[in-house]
């Protein structure tokens, strides 16, 4: 035999061979397949079912991705229960142990509150009055001497006040007519009923030391005109009312 067509008859030889081994490998391949999946049947048929998943009793909300890419500025949208008790256990925690606290600050608030009385207001003018025994009231000359001798200057409004080292007016003293100032002349025909002390505690530095020394001055006008003391409301000054201003004072 020619050595050409020996070598082209082993030549075809290997490639029917070769070709039977490709048709025998695909043909097995689909019967596998088919085993494996259970023919032409649903292949979920052959799985064992205490292998699914209930949902129903899962703890987990599942969202999908594309909802979660397109909240990126929202909150997480995968919450559990589990989680939600959790969180409302842990507030109910934190607000049982801020109770303490709670207390404390109002007994503290309670105790600065007792401890610290409101600060008493002070009354804005203050008056008292010194009316004439004499029907005929006090004479002009009578008043300016009297005044001179307890100290009282006769001010640029026309009424006599009481300075003190400054210069600064502690209280005044007017004429008890319908103007309520004294003429500055004429003195030996000017006559008033009385006269009143006015005196604005809320603009003195020491009240007390000013309201005492108006009292001394009333006393010591009272002596020497002849008068009777009264209060703000036209009534004899009584130990009990002087007490009962002076409590206002402090």
């Amino acid at each position: 035999m020619d050595k050409d067509l020996l070598r082209i008859v082993i030549i075809s030889v290997g490639a029917l061979v070769i070709l039977g081994m490709i048709l025998w490998g695909v043909l097995k391949g689909k019967s596998k397949s088919k085993n494996m999946f259970g023919g032409e049947h649903d292949p979920l048929e052959n799985i064992d079912r205490s292998l699914f998943v209930n949902t129903a009793d899962d703890d987990f909300d599942i969202v999908p991705l594309n909802n979660a890419r397109n909240n990126d500025d929202q909150e997480p949208q995968v919450k559990t229960r589990l989680n939600a008790a959790y969180i409302q256990e842990a507030k109910e925690h934190e607000s049982t142990e801020a109770e303490p606290d709670v207390l404390a600050t109002t007994i503290n608030k309670a105790d600065k509150l007792i401890s610290k009385p409101p600060v008493k207001q002070l009354p804005v003018l203050l008056q008292l009055h010194l009316v004439a025994k004499n029907p005929e009231g006090f004479r002009g000359l009578q008043l300016v001497q009297a005044f001179e001798r307890v100290g009282l200057v006769y001010g640029s409004v026309k009424v006599f006040e009481r300075l003190d080292a400054q210069n600064r007016v502690d209280y005044a003293v007017a004429s008890m007519t319908e103007q309520g100032i004294f003429p500055g002349d004429n003195w030996e025909s000017y006559y008033c009923p009385g006269i009143s002390f006015f005196m604005q505690p809320r603009e003195l530095d020491d009240v007390k030391a000013v309201f005492d020394d108006l009292i001394n001055t009333a006393g010591q006008l009272s002596a020497l005109l002849q008068g009777d003391i009264l209060d703000e409301n036209h009534q004899p000054l009584t130990e009990e009312i002087l007490q009962q201003i002076e409590g206002r004072l402090s």
